[in-house]
């Protein structure tokens, strides 16, 4: 497909280049003649908001992708609605060069392979069981034979109660530089038969972090392990909660039926990112009785599909007190997830995912 831009700045340009793709740069708006059918990329700069449905009209057999980097909450959402309203793509402030290219991928159905084995772990407030949650999944995959990769991708929260020898923060330079090398996994803490990078304990710099950084790691774990699973935590506001959550294939929302509020936002959210809810997997996690809400009607009000429901353990340490039924369903929804990546099969264990 034909790709034009209009106010792409020339690095830009240059990656989505290397990323393989053609694209003619305009100075000024493009005759509809040379656009036809291809896709148009346009950023704030060059088109206001309040010309897109002008835009539209005149390319009315293009497709449209409008950036939006005027940052800010005001008007933030009202634009993203503008191009919702006129079949124009979005992309939000924050996006940068490789998750624009992540996007055209998307847009022109070509898959990334980077993207293929990577599953984003979001909570919907502290203490849900977000870590938990991921610590589970990754137990029961390395338990199934799978290399797997747990990354503590919380900018807020280390996961972990220990000061280790590596850790996110103490990373940091080595993505900043792109200097990691496949020995350096090896370095990482190793529990319940998984390699594990507990999270930041660096708090002064949790809002530091860059995107491509975040994406940088994640692409280069990805190529190393079966399985990568990003602990990303409950506050969305940092680099490593956006860049996992859009190079994730599969996305587990950990909420708790006292959430539907929360879990709504963040849905909310992360439509801004072109996810719809059914792009998430609910694990509903520490229910109770008197919740007044199910998790089967939570995961029909909030549209995603419901992968696990847990009830509230008494305080028990690191490890969920999982009884045998509840360890047999997880074990299936885990097979459900190797199925998908193509690693199911590899279980030595006996009684292992049979």
């Amino acid at each position: 497909m034909k790709i034009s831009s209009l106010g792409l700045d020339q690095l830009t340009i240059h990656a989505i280049r290397n990323a393989g793709y053609g694209i003619i740069d305009h100075q000024s708006e493009p005759d509809p003649g040379q656009v036809e059918d291809g896709l148009l990329i346009l950023t704030s700069e060059q088109v206001a908001p309040e010309a897109l449905a002008g835009v539209r009209e005149r390319y009315p057999d293009a497709r449209l992708l409008y950036w939006y980097r005027e940052f800010g909450i005001g008007g933030y959402r009202t634009v993203h609605m503008l191009c919702e309203e006129r079949d124009i793509h979005f992309l939000p402030p924050r996006t940068t060069p490789p998750a624009l290219i992540e996007r055209l991928r998307l847009m022109l159905d070509r898959q990334a392979e980077e993207r293929a084995n990577i599953i984003a772990v979001l909570g919907t407030g502290a203490g849900v069981g977000c870590t938990g949650a991921a610590r589970l999944m990754a137990e029961r995959m390395a338990a199934a034979g799978c290399r797997v990769l747990l990354l503590g991708m919380n900018v807020y929260d280390p996961g972990y109660d220990h000061k280790p020898s590596v850790s996110l923060d103490r990373l940091r330079p080595k993505l900043t530089g792109k200097r990691l090398h496949p020995t350096d996994f090896e370095q990482w803490v190793r529990q319940d038969g998984y390699l594990y990078l507990p999270g930041s304990f660096d708090y002064l710099s949790a809002l530091d972090y860059q995107e491509d950084e975040m994406e940088y790691l994640l692409t280069e774990a990805a190529a190393q392990f079966d399985v990568v699973i990003s602990d990303c935590g409950s506050i969305p506001e940092s680099a490593a909660w956006y860049a996992a959550l859009q190079k994730s294939s599969l996305r587990v929302m950990v909420a708790s039926p006292r959430h539907e509020y929360r879990l709504h936002s963040l849905l909310e959210l992360a439509g801004h990112l072109e996810l719809a809810p059914g792009d998430f997997r609910l694990w509903a996690n520490r229910c109770r009785p008197d919740d007044g809400l199910s998790a089967k009607t939570l995961a029909a009000r909030t549209g995603c599909e419901l992968l696990l429901e847990l009830p509230e353990y008494a305080p028990a340490g690191e490890r969920l007190p999982l009884g045998r039924r509840e360890l047999q369903l997880l074990d299936s929804k885990v097979k459900a997830m190797l199925c998908a990546y193509g690693l199911f099969g590899r279980g030595r264990e006996k009684g292992v995912l049979a």
